[in-house]
């Protein structure tokens, strides 16, 4: 049966699959639900421009709600990892076979979150983009990316999707051709941002993976993450920038009026621009009059991948002490919140030194959620696997089954609304999603939050469809 989409009564996490070596663990399935139900609530308010400040990102140095969502995520890959990877290992699983299938289902991600990037150009191509052989293009890349997914991810019907994938790459590639390789669909993909989302979980399981498989003993992963942590610390404060000189986290987001001299106030900046360019995200980009690229940046760029490798880690670690037989579901519990409440103070302390900072995923950040998702992960765990206060988790519980499919059809759904027209079928139209925001009542802040809630309410009544008929899409 194809890994993609699967009838199962043991569903799996949306990275790896999460058999218990006792019993499934439904707050983890919790936590994930409401990361993810989150995650689509920020992702969708009515107006970006009339948004309620807990809903935001905080604009540089800080933290708010929304901050945590990302880690939190992160955190329960690893948490994740825990529940499949020593049962494969003790079932006689190689190591390096393990590290394989890691490889490939990571790839598998990535592809998904370029997916989830470039698909609006196959559905509205724009006018220049029509004809025959346009057609023929977008085809073959629905097919092509269908079926090179599919294969990494895992199936049992390789003919089938091997045939799906060649017959889509030939389509492309003749459209394209024909098209003397100028189509707005090429040109979305030759543009596309690389990092991204998915792009981050899927490097990010990767290389915490492969640390696992190195030196998978509970001391050796904490010295891993000590050592990154303090290695990327000493790195953003302490080393020299070219042109700039010593790194300064009290600057934030460069502006038109910046100097030349001070654009690269920190690595990330100077790393990303130099080395990804134009393709990072567009929203943080500044040009100069000719209209020549002069910095860029992403908050999923190249360097912060490594402290948020240790947020997977911290997963990691707490997934060992909650699968362990020897304690008992109370001594969890109380590790659970001695442990989170350590790093969330460790993460104040830290902050002193280096800045909590999402944007550029700061050492501090990375402890500080790393203690909060431990302490929200504890609550969950008390109330539904010890007190079996089961019968309000189970909309969220459906979300978490079901994760990724809810991250990305929903992000394809946000993009529809924007892009369908109801008042004529040109660009300069009502969307839809503009016609339902503005249908809503109250102040703008609370209609765009009360779209967000609807939009969240509607996935949950599709997850709750899917996981009733047993449903579960897997990556």
């Amino acid at each position: 049966m194809d890994r993609l989409f699967a009838h199962s009564h043991r569903p799996e996490s949306i990275i790896v699959t999460i058999p218990s070596t006792s019993r499934r663990l439904e707050s983890l399935d919790a936590l994930r639900g409401l990361t993810i139900a989150a995650m689509l609530l920020v992702n969708n308010p009515g107006s970006w421009s009339n948004i309620y400040w807990p809903l935001e990102h905080a604009a540089w140095n800080g933290w708010t709600f929304t901050d945590l969502i990302f880690p939190f995520f992160l955190f329960m890959v690893g948490m994740a990892m825990m529940y499949s990877f020593p049962k494969r290992l003790e079932a006689g699983t190689s190591r390096l076979a393990l590290f394989g299938h890691v490889a490939r289902r990571a790839a598998a991600l990535m592809l998904l979150g370029y997916w989830g990037a470039s698909w609006s150009s196959v559905l509205w191509p724009g006018a220049e983009s029509t004809g025959v052989m346009s057609l023929v293009l977008r085809l073959g890349f629905v097919a092509a990316a269908a079926g090179v997914i599919v294969l990494l991810a895992g199936t049992e019907r390789k003919r089938l999707w091997w045939s799906v994938f060649g017959g889509g790459a030939v389509l492309f590639l003749v459209g394209a051709a024909s098209l003397g390789f100028d189509d707005s669909l090429l040109a979305r993909i030759a543009a596309l941002r690389v990092p991204g989302v998915l792009v981050r979980i899927a490097w990010c399981y990767l290389l915490a993976s492969g640390i696992y498989f190195l030196t998978p003993a509970r001391s050796s992963i904490i010295k891993w993450t000590t050592g990154l942590l303090a290695a990327y610390m000493v790195w953003m404060l302490y080393v020299p920038i070219p042109g700039f000189g010593m790194p300064n986290l009290s600057l934030s987001f460069p502006t038109s009026e910046t100097p030349a001299s001070e654009l690269f106030s920190n690595w990330a900046f100077y790393i990303d621009y130099h080395v990804l360019g134009e393709h990072t995200w567009g929203v943080r980009q500044l040009r100069d009059s000719a209209g020549a690229l002069i910095w860029s940046f992403d908050p999923e760029g190249l360097i912060s991948t490594i402290p948020a490798t240790c947020s997977v880690l911290l997963g990691i670690l707490a997934g060992d002490w909650m699968r362990r037989d020897d304690k008992t579901d109370p001594e969890k519990l109380n590790g659970l919140f001695v442990a989170g409440a350590w790093l969330i103070l460790a993460g104040l302390l830290m902050s002193i030194w280096m800045p909590i900072n999402k944007r550029i995923w700061t050492s501090s950040y990375t402890v500080f959620t790393g203690g909060m998702a431990m302490v929200t992960l504890a609550i969950l765990f008390h109330a539904i696997d010890m007190r079996g206060w089961r019968k309000w988790s189970f909309p969220i519980v459906a979300y978490g089954r079901n994760a990724i499919f809810a991250f990305v059809a929903s992000g394809m759904m946000a993009v529809a609304l924007g892009k369908i027209r109801i008042s004529d079928n040109t660009e300069s139209g009502t969307s839809l999603k503009g016609f339902l925001y503005e249908s809503l009542p109250g102040s703008p802040e609370f209609a765009s939050f009360l779209f967000g809630i609807s939009f969240v309410a509607v996935w949950a009544i599709v997850a709750l469809f899917l996981d009733k008929k047993k449903i579960y899409f897997k990556i």
